[in-house]
């Protein structure tokens, strides 16, 4: 086995970033942990945001949230695992990541891969599908048929997996969009507001006859969610995957809402084995819809490792509806 792997090295965080092509020694694994060969990875928010800002990284850096492949090494007492097994796995986002041939990753975070799952398709789920399910399915109390729920930004990966999921749980959709609105409205959105052409706050309250939303997921901004207090309802509840809504504005006890946060990589800094493994039980469950054709993965393009600078550009600047995976 050659001692170096292929990978693309971001050497300084900030506007100007770049991802340069390099070989660099294959990492091994410490004890609780595995090694994975990369066979697919898939671009997320968070890693043009974290190339930007540094955010605490050392570098050079290696980024990549979303791995997909098989187990090559096992760490000093890992149990349970094989090599050559097929698996997904969302990395820590302060260790080197999966835009690698080779990523080591915590052995309580894996999730087995159905056999007729491709790794491309496990690629697209780690970090936008488990976003989403840990805002529906943790999050939210969707346990009645018919509440309303609306998703803001539901043309990227974790909104197409909301829309989804929630349409799953016997929720009436109300989605945000632009350029994606028949992409989003073909994932099972029952109304797609395009919010170019429409005020969404005014263009819901209407489609709800002034009644307003159960339940808010807003993966937008703080503005965005602060924007869309007002719609929720007594007891309503609204999901922050991008920014915590300004609420000082909002009479305290009467419409006696619940605010929810969503941080899923954070759960390597701040929670415990427990949480990982949960992360992973999830992370099987999702594959599974995906393998039976109950989840779509996606996938709008599938391109290269060399590609991968040019599709975070085009990410960052908001051209990207979907999942857009590299294949390794």
């Amino acid at each position: 086995m050659n001692d170096t792997m292929k990978t693309l090295l971001l050497q300084q965080a900030g506007p100007d970033y770049t991802l340069v092509p390099a070989n660099v020694s294959i990492p091994t694994p410490a004890a609780g942990e595995v090694r994975l060969r990369v066979r697919a990875s898939s671009i997320n928010p968070v890693d043009f945001k974290f190339a930007r800002n540094g955010a605490g990284l050392a570098m050079p850096h290696i980024l990549g949230i979303d791995a997909a492949g098989e187990i090559d090494a096992l760490g000093p007492d890992v149990t349970g695992w094989e090599p050559g097994q097929r698996v997904m796995a969302l990395t820590n986002l302060y260790r080197w990541g999966a835009y690698a041939e080779y990523v080591v990753v915590d052995a309580a975070v894996l999730s087995l891969l159905p056999d007729d799952l491709s790794f491309e398709q496990a690629a697209a789920l780690p970090c936008a599908g488990l976003t989403a399910w840990q805002a529906v399915h943790r999050k939210l109390k969707l346990q009645q048929p018919g509440q309303t729920v609306l998703i803001t930004g539901a043309g990227g990966g974790v909104g197409g997996f909301a829309v989804q999921m929630c349409r799953q749980a016997g929720a009436r959709v109300i989605a945000t969009a632009s350029r994606s609105v028949d992409r989003v409205r073909s994932l099972g959105a029952d109304e797609v507001i395009d919010y170019r052409q429409a005020d969404v706050l005014a263009e819901a309250m209407r489609l709800t006859q002034g009644r307003g939303v159960d339940a808010v997921i807003d993966l937008v901004s703080a503005d965005s969610a602060t924007a869309l207090l007002p719609l929720l309802r007594h007891n309503g509840e609204m999901v922050c995957v991008v920014g915590r809504p300004q609420d000082k504005d909002l009479p305290p006890w009467e419409k006696a809402i619940s605010l929810h946060d969503v941080a899923l990589g954070f759960a390597y800094q701040h929670g415990d084995a427990d949480n990982l493994r949960d992360i992973a039980r999830a992370g099987e469950t999702l594959a599974r819809s995906v393998a039976e054709g109950r989840i779509d993965p996606q996938i709008t393009r599938i391109i290269s490792l060399d590609e991968v600078p040019s599709a975070l550009r085009e990410a960052e600047a908001g051209h990207t509806q979907g999942k857009v995976v590299i294949r390794l």
